[in-house]
């Protein structure tokens, strides 16, 4: 008999694996009846995973550990034993701004990856403003980029600038109407700001940190604690689908799915571009190649590292958003990022699974193998460009 699932996702390109795990028949594979379900906000994720719900659900790569803390409104547990994605989002400054910067302070264009630089001097030639940036909500990745590239340009979250969370889908219409001045959110959202001409990519997540957390599948530990074979069937199915969704002769039909009314609801183009590596910065712009901008699989992407943890566990101390360092980080981390069940999973498939739990933070800008697993994996440049996000 078939075991029925809910799973929670929103309307983002990186939803990718869940998509194709349901519409490749990679969980009923496993014996699962999946009803993937369509949400507005990653609060409403939190809330219907937290009260049952939903059974999963696609979440911000930090969210559980938020939750586990007791940090997120809610603090039931959480945990995650997949990642289904890394890099995938960006950073669009309205159009009017970015006109702004151009016009007046060319100078600070020329900077690869773009700093924030030319926002603090356009700010400072006119009556002072705050600026208002939407951001997807307070325990993302989105959040802690987006504050290390104001401070790396010499602006400050609350002096300077404003944030409001803003649900992904929205951010477009919040541009347009001049309710913000830009946003941090994943596709397809930033290229529909471009293609409709309100809004620029300042810069990619990529940019900032080359293959970073991003994207996760979490569980409460209670439901996983009732349900382990039942966690053990669906990382195996998402370990298949993201392999099928990061080879390239698949994305083609990866984003014909994606497209489809019941998942992203957006003109194809959106979504085919950058997965095929073909990104836009701004309307005016040729597209520009970035291969890994969509990583479902490659460089030991589901691997839920332990590692990352303590890095959003530094970035929340330093956001103010915990008062004081954890205490026991290490039975923390054990108990939201569960790696031997990753492993469970990767072994039964034969593919090859870390034998560590922490990635060492080599800072490569090349490619490099990951020797400590079961057998070596090719990894890509895990390169950082801000120093705020070292060390928080």
């Amino acid at each position: 008999m078939k075991q029925d699932l809910r799973i929670g996702f929103l309307p983002l390109t990186d939803c990718a694996v869940l998509v194709a795990a349901q519409e490749r028949g990679f969980f009923e594979k496993y014996g699962l009846n999946v009803t993937l379900q369509r949400e507005v906000s990653w609060a409403n994720i939190r809330d219907r995973v937290a009260f049952g719900e939903l059974d999963a659900a696609h979440m911000l790569a930090p969210m559980p550990l938020a939750a586990t803390l007791g940090i997120d409104g809610l603090g039931i547990p959480m945990q995650t034993a997949v990642s289904i994605g890394l890099n995938g989002s960006a950073i669009t400054l309205s159009s009017a701004l970015m006109q702004g910067v151009r016009t007046h302070f060319p100078e600070y264009l020329h900077t690869s990856p773009l700093r924030a630089t030319g926002l603090k001097a356009l700010l400072g030639r006119g009556p002072q403003r705050k600026l208002v940036l939407g951001c997807v909500y307070p325990f993302s990745q989105h959040y802690y980029l987006l504050r290390a590239w104001l401070q790396d340009g010499g602006l400050e979250i609350g002096q300077d600038v404003e944030v409001r969370v803003i649900p992904p889908s929205q951010m477009v219409s919040a541009l347009t109407a001049g309710e913000i001045d830009g946003y941090c959110a994943g596709e397809p959202w930033n290229q529909a700001a471009v293609q409709r001409g309100v809004g620029c990519v300042a810069v990619s997540s990529y940019g900032l940190w080359h293959n970073g957390p991003e994207k996760v599948v979490g569980v409460t530990q209670a439901w996983a604690e009732a349900n382990p074979q039942l966690h053990l069937a669906l990382v195996k199915a998402l370990l298949e689908a993201a392999v099928w969704a990061d080879d390239r002769h698949n994305r083609a039909k990866l984003a014909e799915m994606l497209a489809c009314p019941q998942y992203l609801d957006v003109p194809l183009e959106l979504i085919r571009a950058p997965l095929l590596g073909r990104y836009r910065y701004a309307a005016d712009e040729p597209e520009r190649f970035l291969p890994d901008f969509n990583v479902f699989a490659r460089y030991a992407a589901n691997f839920p590292w332990r590692s990352h943890g303590r890095y959003f566990l530094r970035q929340m101390l330093a956001a103010g958003q915990l008062a004081e360092p954890v205490a026991d980080e290490n039975a923390l981390l054990a108990s939201v990022y569960r790696t031997e069940l990753y492993r469970q999973a990767a072994d039964a498939l034969g593919y090859p699974y870390p034998t560590g739990d922490e990635i060492p933070m080599l800072d490569c800008t090349t490619p490099w193998v990951l020797h400590e697993a079961s057998q070596p994996i090719a990894m890509g440049s895990n390169h950082i460009a801000l120093p705020q996000l070292r060390g928080g």
